[in-house]
């Protein structure tokens, strides 16, 4: 039996696009995103299954702690001390995921989190540890997730392209794109250069497109509250770039657990009735120094509950403190969660 998921940043978004921000629809969406939440805790924490299958079906990889830009909408503290993965870490993970058939609920493996995956100095040999252990699995005749990278492509020169097309590693790739046009891009993705952007995008999609097994490619864009979700009012050229790829997501920005304040937001009730969170039932995050934190909009490391090279990652999934956070989410208890407390939702 499989669990169901509902994945709430694409059904906010296709709701968002389509019906508008109807608080009885919204209430709709909850009570059906409760529904979901409810059916899996029960599956997967209130009988026995626990012990042969796990209810993750992402996890996210953070090969560094730290970014080169400064976007006005992230809640990357950039003073804490910077942080590289080691292969050796890396190897260990991947090692233990393969070998722990309670994982296979795993679909996808995320290469970012909160830092720029192509700042990590030894790039082209962390990639290659991914390529080995997904041969060995093809080999062993076992299932090995797909593999998304995240980039703000700041530094995805025609080098950096090269070790990404070539890794034979990837099986998606999307870019971060703000704004709507030149000058908003640069305004909400401080650092950022619009022109270098576009040559780096240019650049890797020409070398893609040339590729014998080209990887799909994508476009994240975050969208102000003040415009639609839809591409009418963008600049031309930025609307070129949406099309040079595969697919691209338009979102509105949320407040990252409450760490980035949102005009829009601010007055917004954070539902603290709310049954569920559909990142806390689906996801772990593997921060650099081998520390596991339960949600990827947790930037800052404050939901940290083990570290895989002290124990297993099955036991760090059973940890006590998760299993509060999801008995205190399947109670409507939303509040009483310091990390969840103030997230507008998930």
């Amino acid at each position: 039996m499989l669990g169901i998921q509902i994945n709430s940043f694409e059904v906010k978004n296709f709701f968002v696009q389509r019906i508008g921000k109807s608080s009885f629809v919204w209430r709709g969406i909850e009570f059906l995103q409760g529904l979901s939440y409810t059916f899996n805790y029960w599956l997967y924490y209130g009988n026995n299954l626990i012990k042969r299958k796990t209810s993750i079906t992402e996890i996210n990889i953070e090969f560094v702690s730290y970014c080169n830009l400064r976007c006005k909408l992230c809640s990357l503290d950039h003073e804490k001390t910077k942080v590289r993965m080691s292969p050796d870490t890396l190897s260990h993970f991947f090692n233990e995921f393969l070998n722990d058939n309670r994982f296979k609920s795993v679909k996808t493996i995320h290469l970012y989190n909160a830092g720029e995956v192509l700042l990590h100095p030894k790039l082209e040999e962390m990639l290659s540890i991914i390529r080995k252990y997904k041969e060995k699995a093809a080999k062993e005749k076992k299932h090995f997730p797909k593999i998304a990278l995240l980039t703000n492509a700041a530094i995805l020169d025609e080098e950096n392209s090269i070790i990404l097309i070539r890794s034979g590693v990837l099986d998606h790739i999307r870019f971060s794109m703000d704004g709507g046009n030149k000058e908003k891009f640069e305004e909400m993705r401080l650092r950022a250069k619009w022109d270098v952007f576009v040559k780096n995008i240019s650049t890797f999609c020409e070398l893609n497109n040339k590729s014998e097994t080209p990887i799909p490619t994508g476009i994240i864009t975050l969208v102000e509250y003040e415009n639609k979700l839809h591409t009418k009012w963008m600049s031309d050229e930025f609307k070129k770039l949406l099309n040079m790829v595969d697919g691209y997501e338009l979102r509105y920005a949320h407040n990252w657990g409450g760490d980035v304040e949102i005009e829009e937001l601010k007055n917004r009730n954070k539902k603290a009735y709310k049954v569920g969170c559909s990142l806390l039932m689906h996801q772990l995050v593997l921060l650099p120094n081998g520390d596991i934190t339960v949600c990827c909009a947790d930037l800052n490391s404050k939901g940290v509950i083990g570290n895989i090279l002290k124990e297993d990652l099955f036991t760090i999934y059973k940890k006590p403190q998760r299993l509060e956070m999801l008995h205190k989410f399947m109670k409507g208890k939303k509040k009483e969660i310091d990390l969840c407390k103030d997230c507008e939702t998930f």
